[in-house]
C-alpha cells in the first residue's frame, strides 16, 4: 500500500520452523565493545533466527547513510558512467550526485513501482520489516517492502554460473559456520540501485551476507558487496544490529500488504513522489 513509498514502520523477522540441530547458549554474556549487551539469563538456540527484529539506532555506524556503508570503493569506469545517469532527490554527500531539484527528472526505479533489489531493500531508507521463516531446506526471508521473499537455500546446492538467470533479488544459498549463518548470492538484475542514492551494481555483483544471533535477543548482521565491472575492491559493510520483537507492529500480528501500486502513484500525484520513498 502507499506505506511503501511514504516510509513504512519497519519490523524485522521471523522463523517457523526449524529442523537444523543447534545448542542452547545463556543468554548472560559480559557486554563486549561494539556488540548488544546479552538478555538476562533467558536460553536461546544460537542456530534459531525465529523471532521479529528491527535495526537497532546503534546498528548503523556513526554517520551512516543509511545503507552498506560509508565506505564505497572506488568505481570502475563502467560504474561511474552508470552513476552519473541516477537522479535523485537525495544528497548523499560522500556517496551521491547531489540533488536534483525537479522531480520530474528523479529516475530512481522505485519511483516506477520497480522492485527495490537487494541489498536495498534492507533500508530503503527507512528498514520495512524482515522475517525469516526456516526449514529443513531453505531459509525464507521475507520483507514488508513489497510484499517480498527471498528464497535462501541450504540444501547443499550452488550457486548459478555465470548464464543463470538474473532476478531483482538474485540467488541465494545459505550455511552454518559455528553459530554464524552465512548467506552468498549471485545472478542480480542490475537494473535496481544499491541505495536511494543510485549507488549502481552490474549483473556480475555477488552479496555476502554473515548473520549472528549474539543473545536471545539480538541478532548481528554484516554485509559485503563485491562487484569488479562496478567497484575497485569489496565494499564492505557496517555491522549492523538488530533487537527482538515479540511481535510485528501490525494489528492483524503479520506485515502490513504494502505494495506498490502505479495506479496509487498516479492518483497522488508529484506531491506524493516528492516525499518518497
Amino acid at each position: 500500500m502507499l506505506d511503501r513509498l511514504m516510509g513504512a514502520t519497519a519490523a524485522i523477522t521471523v522463523v517457523l520452523a526449524s529442523s537444523f540441530v543447534g545448542f542452547a547458549q545463556n543468554g548472560k554474556q559480559a557486554p563486549q565493545k561494539g556488540k548488544a549487551p546479552a538478555a538476562s539469563g533467558k536460553a536461546f538456540d544460537a542456530r534459531d533466527l525465529s523471532g521479529y527484529w528491527d535495526i537497532t539506532k546503534t546498528g548503523l555506524a556513526p554517520g551512516a547513510l543509511n545503507e552498506t556503508s560509508n565506505n564505497r570503493p572506488p568505481m570502475t569506469p563502467w560504474g561511474l558512467e552508470k552513476f552519473r545517469q541516477a537522479k535523485t532527490g537525495y544528497d548523499g554527500k560522500a556517496l551521491g550526485n547531489g540533488v536534483v531539484a525537479n522531480e520530474k527528472d528523479w529516475n530512481d526505479p522505485v519511483l516506477l513501482c520497480d522492485p527495490t533489489g537487494f541489498p536495498r531493500i534492507m533500508w530503503h531508507p527507512i528498514p520495512a520489516g524482515m522475517r525469516f521463516a526456516q526449514t529443513g531446506e531453505e531459509m525464507i526471508q521475507f520483507f514488508e517492502d513489497g510484499r517480498t521473499w527471498r528464497d535462501i537455500w541450504t540444501d547443499g546446492r550452488k550457486l548459478p554460473g555465470d548464464d543463470g538467470e538474473l532476478r531483482w533479488y538474485g540467488y541465494a544459498v545459505g550455511h552454518w559456520e559455528g553459530d554464524t549463518f552465512v548467506v552468498n548470492s549471485n545472478s542480480f538484475d542490475e537494473s535496481t540501485w544499491l541505495d536511494q542514492y543510485g549507488s549502481p551494481h552490474s549483473d556480475q555483483m555477488t552479496v555476502e551476507e554473515r548473520y549472528r544471533r549474539v543473545d536471545r535477543d539480538h541478532l548481528e548482521m554484516t554485509l559485503n558487496i563485491t562487484d569488479p565491472k562496478a567497484y575497485v575492491g569489496t565494499w564492505k559493510g557496517d555491522k549492523k544490529i538488530f533487537q527482538r520483537l515479540e511481535k510485528p507492529r501490525s494489528v492483524y500480528n503479520d506485515f502490513d500488504e504494502n505494495i506498490c501500486a502505479y495506479s496509487e502513484v498516479k492518483q497522488h500525484g508529484k506531491a506524493w513522489q516528492k516525499i518518497h520513498p
